[in-house]
């Protein structure tokens, strides 16, 4: 029993103990608890008592800073009142200155003004200085032409009357001045003067019958004429002589034209209804054309093949074998043929009807001409659309790119050949003279460079076209130099002696030209030659036609 009691007690002390360990622990755990809060607090209290001494070091500067901010704002305050001082005086200032630049505006803009009037004024007295020297050089250069004109007049006089050193002095002097002061050379006066005082002009009888037309051998400066007594012959000129062969010479044939092709194969037809076609350095072979009843001109339309223009009829013809391909008959008589824009044109011999021939020769369309009569030659520029047509009476009709027809009076007789050679017109006509037409003239008057006793039946330009090359009835041909500037070199080499003053005053020429012009401004003109002479030799050295 008491060993239960005692198992009991030490049952229920041991439970108390448990209980009391357990307690203890729980206590135990709590105080550590409560030991880690104190010391997290204990922390924080550090932590923030660090903050608080930081805040309280920081409420120090901020309360320095805040002096500094009171002090700089006392001197910013005290820098704007002196700004704004500054700032009203410089707004015075700015002020003065604005009215003043505005006074100088305006006194800039008085002299601007006041300038402008002033440069109105110059301009106005320098337009009218420019104009008055214009107009006195216009009537200088006027008054030198004019009297190029004179000095022109006077040397074909002198030359007439056998003064041919002074003609030539005169000529010259003439065509110097009108070159100088921009004048026409080409005008009469002095185109006349040159031609006559330069003696650019050499005849040679190469032919029994009339020279019927000479053309030039492609590639060369050699060309060959046709006769009426059947003669074909080849010229080369050289330097004092024209030599001539004959190709070809029978007095049965009557020669009309001549035609040269690529191969330089040259063709020639006769009037009696021959055809002569002779390779170079060939044999000349002869053909009838038959059907043909007075053949007159040779044309190509086509390669290889020739047309023959006959007085009723056309004939094409193989250029190879000489054999005849088509022909085409005419219902009317043709007096002459030409050449316009690719086209034959065939002129009526009693109408004042053209008739153009197609390409292919089988049709024909006509056409009326605006003038009256017969025409027996012509010419037409296909560039310009130009044409020119001589008549029988010797009336020249010229026809302006623009279709105006333009009567032209020269020739006394009937117009064999017309020639264009840039804006000049060369005719030749039975009246035994060839002339030349300014188209760009107002006038377009006739200027004679040739006159002779025979007809001239053929013209035609050398291959400088500097000279041309007439052919007349009785079977002479004639150079003629047509190239002023040729003409000027060969009179300079001519003259002998130096144009002076003294010798102009002593020329009864020149005597004459003073009593005619007795104002001041012609007698300048006429004395110039002599003083210009002057002032070059001592200047130069050298004569005045040097």
């Amino acid at each position: 029993m008491r060993k239960i009691t005692k198992i009991g007690v030490s049952t229920a002390l041991g439970i108390v103990l448990v209980l009391a360990g357990i307690t203890m622990w729980k206590m135990h755990d709590k105080y550590s608890v409560e030991q880690m809060r104190v010391k997290e607090l204990e922390e924080q209290l550090a932590i923030l008592s660090q903050k608080e001494k930081e805040s309280a070091v920081m409420q120090s500067v901020n309360a320095q800073m805040e002096e500094i901010a009171n002090q700089q704002r006392i001197i910013s305050d005290e820098q704007r009142d002196e700004a704004e001082q500054q700032s009203r005086l410089a707004n015075e200032m700015r002020q003065h200155a604005e009215v003043e630049r505005q006074n100088a505006q305006e006194a800039e803009k008085r002299a601007l003004d006041a300038s402008k009037v002033a440069e109105g004024e110059r301009v106005i007295a320098e337009n009218q200085r420019v104009q008055a020297e214009f107009s006195k050089r216009v009537a200088d250069t006027l008054s030198y032409v004019a009297m190029a004109r004179n000095l022109g007049n006077a040397a074909i006089t002198q030359q007439r009357s056998g003064n041919k050193e002074l003609a030539s002095l005169l000529a010259y002097a003439s065509y110097v001045f009108t070159k100088r002061y921009h004048g026409d050379t080409y005008h009469p006066s002095i185109y006349e003067a040159m031609m006559l005082t330069s003696g650019g002009q050499r005849k040679w009888a190469v032919a029994h019958g009339s020279i019927m037309k000479t053309i030039l051998i492609p590639g060369t400066t050699n060309f060959m004429s046709i006769s009426t007594y059947g003669e074909i012959l080849k010229h080369t000129r050289t330097k004092d002589n024209l030599q001539t062969k004959t190709i070809f010479s029978n007095n049965q044939f009557d020669f009309r034209d001549i035609y040269f092709n690529k191969e330089r194969t040259f063709f020639a037809v006769s009037h009696t209804g021959h055809l002569i076609a002779c390779k170079e350095n060939g044999k000349p072979h002869v053909v009838q054309i038959e059907g043909a009843v007075r053949p007159f001109r040779i044309y190509s339309l086509k390669e290889n093949e020739l047309v023959i223009t006959a007085e009723s009829s056309l004939h094409v013809i193989d250029a190879v074998t000489l054999r005849p391909i088509k022909t085409l008959p005419l219902d009317f008589k043709t007096s002459i043929a030409g050449w316009k824009n690719g086209q034959i044109a065939l002129f009526d011999k009693s109408l004042p009807i053209m008739y153009y021939v197609n390409h292919d020769i089988s049709h024909v369309t006509k056409q009326t001409l605006p003038f009256k009569g017969r025409v027996m030659s012509y010419n037409a520029n296909s560039k310009t659309r130009q044409q020119i047509f001589g008549m029988y009476d010797g009336t020249v009709y010229y026809q302006d790119p623009s279709g105006n027809i333009h009567k032209l009076i020269g020739h006394s007789s009937r117009v064999s050949r017309i020639n264009f050679d840039s804006d000049r017109i060369y005719t030749s006509s039975y009246d035994g003279t060839v002339r030349y037409w300014n188209i760009k003239s107002e006038k377009m008057e006739p200027i004679s460079i040739i006159n002779s006793r025979q007809w001239i039946i053929s013209l035609s330009f050398d291959k400088t076209h500097h000279y041309i090359w007439t052919g007349d009835q009785n079977g002479n041909l004639t150079e003629t130099l047509i190239d002023i500037t040729d003409m000027a070199t060969i009179l300079k080499s001519k003259i002998k002696r130096n144009l002076t003053r003294e010798a102009l005053a002593r020329t009864s020429l020149m005597r004459l030209l003073l009593e005619r012009r007795r104002n001041h401004e012609k007698t300048t003109l006429l004395m110039s030659l002599g003083r210009y002479y002057a002032v070059e030799r001592r200047s130069a050295g050298c004569s005045f036609f040097q």
